[in-house]
């Protein structure tokens, strides 16, 4: 190896190690801080603090709501095929309203508890009129549970005592099977 290497020859290894030298940086050292860089990136960081606080105050209501009904006699959970009397307790709220329409599907089951869906609608004077008849529907006998409601005022009305209100309600009343063998007319739905 006695070669001695020209001006040029110098100049150009020179300029292969640097160009090694860069991609070497870049593939281990440029590349790695980039996605560490990536990893700690705080933009999303807002966003779900957002959806946490939602979250909690979403639970603190709950709880609040749980804390203030304790004790609250809930309705009671009878005998599959309750239907008769449930329409009697939803004739026996509605009373006095106007275009009272009730639409009931087919009841399900779900281990031993029977869920009947009614899709309820009616006219009445007065928003407050309205918030009755869910608190009454809310207490009714049987246990249920609301899960929808939309309240409109006719025409471009605001929503007052003056209002004639059209509402809809979408309710679930609870039965049991527990003692019973009778599942006629029964949707079983796999748990």
């Amino acid at each position: 190896m006695g070669h001695r290497f020209t001006f040029r020859e110098s100049f150009l290894l020179v300029i292969c190690a640097l160009i090694g030298l860069g991609i070497f940086y870049y593939q281990f050292a440029y590349k790695h801080f980039q996605s560490e860089m990536a990893s700690y990136d705080v933009s999303n960081i807002e966003s779900e603090v957002m959806v946490y606080q939602a979250r909690l105050t979403k639970k603190k209501s709950m709880q609040e709501y749980i804390d203030a009904n304790k004790g609250r006699k809930l309705g009671e959970i009878v005998l599959y095929n309750n239907l008769a009397n449930e329409i009697s307790e939803i004739g026996r709220i509605f009373d006095g309203v106007d275009d009272l329409s009730v639409s009931w599907s087919d009841p399900t089951l779900l281990d031993t508890i029977v869920r009947r869906n009614a899709n309820i609608s009616f006219s009445t004077t007065g928003y407050t009129n309205v918030v009755d008849l869910i608190e009454k529907l809310n207490n009714s006998t049987y246990r249920c549970l609301i899960s929808d409601v939309s309240v409109t005022a006719d025409k471009n009305e605001i929503l007052n005592e003056n209002a004639y209100i059209k509402a809809n309600i979408r309710i679930t009343f609870f039965e049991r099977v527990d003692e019973t063998t009778n599942l006629d007319g029964l949707t079983i739905l796999n748990s």
